[in-house]
């Protein structure tokens, strides 16, 4: 698993750089900023490319420039325009959004992160999710290591269970049904198995969030929807921030969720199910989402040394991409020969699932917010970020 990771990783920065190489011979060096990242959504999406829509939402963390821009159709049977304001469904971004709910307990007092689930879940609900080579590591799995994907629990979402399928085969086959997060939960316990014992490895699973959404309510005594309100939304004024089939925006927006696609298929019935939780179920637009970033890394939130505790990477042993983990937070740092052709900075951030991703890269002080709404490209969203680094790199 390891080396396929790395070949697959490989693969995509190699089909990068070949990419970005193309990029940099067609570019004129008299376009002006905002003709730049006009050019990088508007030759990306289209009603005839298999990337319908795009957003893009970037500002200087000291005020001094924001821009945002759409391309494509966010309905695309009914020729709806994609702006800037569309809502759009940041899929696993949402993880970075528990994440930090979970470390405002931890500053609160609330909760340890050293201490083990098994202190907030009932036992019907988590004994047996951890069972490996006959040793059940289900009591003593941390916070911690829910946070930073080293439980090693199975992905209820995207591995295949003893049927032969993931959950999003399942989903599409049947996207009619509605999933309980119990019954996510439940398949990662009863129809798969680790493949590492806890700690060993950084091992992305969906089912590590659905645990420390579970742990939210069971700290706060209330549901998921109404702690991100109370703690995040409200607060930081995210008037067009929801969660899916749970709550309501503060402020109804003025256009319906940009649709989403695999490949030609509009996939975007799967998504207004209860299965997307405190793992992915977040709708948001783009300019909300930098506003949330820059007030996590400002210290708005949570304390500096708080985040820095996110902050404490591992690479991820299945994930295809170039990206380390920490908690619920990701970090992506090109290597050295990916930087031949331009300089590109390491960011963090979180990425999700539908193409949707939000950074932050220190060196240029930029943070950088959108979505492609394509779940079958991995590439496009990185090459939209070094894209937007390189223009703001050439304006120095």
């Amino acid at each position: 698993m390891k080396r396929k990771g790395f070949l697959i990783a490989l693969g995509v920065i190699l089909l990068a750089g070949v990419s970005l190489a193309g990029w940099l011979m067609t570019q004129s060096p008299h376009k002006s900023l905002n003709d730049e990242l006009t050019s990088i959504i508007s030759s990306s999406a289209g009603a005839d490319k298999p990337i319908k829509n795009d957003v893009l939402c970037v500002a200087k963390g000291d005020g001094s420039f924001t821009w945002s821009g759409a391309a494509g159709y966010a309905d695309p049977p009914n020729g709806v325009l994609m702006t800037a304001d569309t809502p759009i469904y940041i899929a696993s971004v949402t993880k970075l959004y528990t994440a930090t709910v979970i470390m405002i307990l931890y500053e609160k007092g609330q909760l340890s992160l050293d201490d083990p689930m098994a202190k907030y879940l009932p036992d019907d609900l988590i004994h047996g999710i951890q069972v490996y080579q006959g040793h059940d590591y289900s009591h003593e799995i941390t916070i911690a290591q829910l946070l930073a994907q080293t439980s090693c629990i199975p992905d209820y979402y995207d591995e295949k269970a003893r049927d032969g399928k993931t959950l999003f085969d399942l989903l599409l086959a049947d996207p009619g049904r509605a999933w309980t997060v119990d019954e996510t939960i439940a398949r990662a316990r009863d129809e798969m198995s680790p493949s590492f014992k806890p700690g060993d490895k950084a091992f992305y699973s969906d089912t590590n969030y659905q645990l420390l959404g579970k742990t939210i309510e069971a700290r706060t005594g209330k549901p998921l929807e109404a702690v991100f309100e109370g703690f995040l939304f409200r607060p930081l004024d995210l008037k067009h921030t929801w969660l899916v089939g749970r709550s309501q925006p503060m402020e109804q927006p003025a256009a319906a969720v940009a649709q989403v696609y695999s490949k030609e298929v509009n996939i975007s019935g799967i998504r207004v199910k209860t299965v997307y939780w405190a793992d992915g179920g977040i709708v948001s637009t783009a300019q909300d989402c930098v506003t949330f970033l820059k007030a996590l890394n400002q210290g708005r939130i949570i304390k500096p040394e708080t985040l820095a505790k996110m902050h404490q990477w591992k690479p991820l042993s299945n994930s295809g991409m170039p990206f380390q983990y920490g908690y619920g937070t990701m970090e992506f740092v090109p290597p050295s020969f990916g930087n031949m052709l331009v300089k590109v900075p390491a960011v963090w951030g979180a990425t999700g699932s539908t193409g949707s991703f939000l950074y932050y890269a220190q060196d240029l002080d930029l943070y950088m917010a959108g979505t492609i709404n394509q779940v079958n490209d991995k590439i496009t969203p990185i090459m939209m970020m070094i894209r937007v680094m390189k223009a703001f790199q050439d304006q120095k």
